[in-house]
C-alpha cells in the first residue's frame, strides 16, 4: 500500500526533549489517530512532517518526496494542518482574505480564487461571513474558518491537532460531517485526540507516542485491547467506577 506520509527512523532533540528512532506510516486513504500524554511529542512530530522542524537524522517522505527545504512549498500544498487553537492560524483582517490567502499564493485567477473561497465557506457552513473580521469570531467559528482556509487549498492530507477541543455536541457533529466529506473525496487523515470515543469509533488505526518514541501502531480493533494504548488514553472505565463510588459515599 502506497504511503501518504512515511516517517523513517527520525531522531530530533531540543532542550531536554528527545525523539528517538521514530517511524510511522500513514497510507493513502487511511484515517490514523496519534495518541499520547501531553508532552509526549505529538505536535513536534507534526511540525517535523510539515518541515517546520528539521530532524537530526532519519527521513520523512510525503507521497514519496523527501521533506527538504527545497520542496517545502510543494509538499505544503499537499498537507493541510489544523492547529488546536485557531487563533494561531488566522491572521488576515477578514474571513475572505484569510480563506483566500492560500489560493492567491497558488497564482490562481481571481475567478478561481473566488470559486474556491465560496466552495470552502459553503462546506463549513460559513457563507455570509466573508467580510467579518476574524477577531470577532467565536472559537467554533474561527475553527471553521481555519478549516475553510485549508479546504480552499484542496490538500490530499489533513493533519488535525485536537480538532474537537472547545466544541459543543452540534459543532463536533458538524466537524465530523465536514471531514467525512473530505475523506470521501480521497483525503487522508492524521489527527490527535484524548477522547476514547473518537479513538474507538473514528479511526482505522492507532499509533501511540510515549516520551518521543512510537511504542505502538496497529488497527483500532486490536489497539483498544492493548495495555500501552489504555495507559495513554486513560482508564475511563475505572474513572466511571471512581465517580460512582464517590457519589454513593456522599448519599
Amino acid at each position: 500500500m502506497t504511503c501518504a506520509i512515511d516517517v523513517s527512523h527520525v531522531f530530533f532533540s531540543y532542550d531536554d526533549f528527545r525523539m528517538e528512532d521514530v517511524s510511522l506510516q500513514l497510507h493513502i486513504g487511511e484515517q490514523k489517530v496519534l495518541v499520547g500524554l501531553n508532552g509526549s511529542g505529538k505536535t513536534t512530530l507534526f511540525k517535523l512532517i510539515l518541515g517546520l522542524l528539521e530532524p537530526t537524522s532519519g527521513s520523512i517522505h510525503v507521497f514519496e518526496r523527501e521533506v527538504t527545504h527545497e520542496n517545502l512549498w510543494e509538499i505544503r500544498q499537499d498537507i493541510g494542518f489544523l492547529f488546536q487553537n485557531p487563533n494561531d492560524q488566522l491572521f488576515a483582517p477578514t474571513v475572505w482574505e484569510d480563506v483566500s490567502f492560500g489560493p492567491r499564493n497558488l497564482g490562481l485567477s481571481k475567478s478561481e480564487i473566488d470559486e474556491r473561497v465560496r466552495w470552502a465557506l459553503e462546506i463549513v457552513d460559513m457563507i455570509g461571513y466573508e467580510e467579518r473580521p476574524v477577531n470577532q469570531l467565536s472559537h467554533g467559528q474561527a475553527k471553521r474558518i481555519a478549516l475553510a482556509g485549508i479546504i480552499a487549498m484542496r490538500p490530499s492530507i489533513l493533519i488535525l491537532d485536537e480538532p474537537f477541543t472547545g466544541f459543543d455536541f452540534k459543532m463536533v457533529s458538524n466537524m465530523i460531517e465536514i471531514i467525512n466529506k473530505m475523506r470521501q473525496d480521497g483525503v487522508t487523515i492524521l489527527y490527535t485526540t484524548h477522547n476514547r470515543f473518537f479513538i474507538e469509533n473514528w479511526s482505522d488505526s492507532v499509533a501511540v507516542i510515549e516520551n518521543g518514541r512510537i511504542v505502538y501502531d496497529g488497527s483500532t480493533k486490536e489497539a483498544m485491547d492493548q495495555k500501552i494504548v489504555k495507559d495513554n488514553i486513560g482508564d475511563w472505565s475505572g474513572l466511571k467506577h471512581l465517580i460512582r463510588s464517590f457519589n454513593e459515599g456522599i448519599r
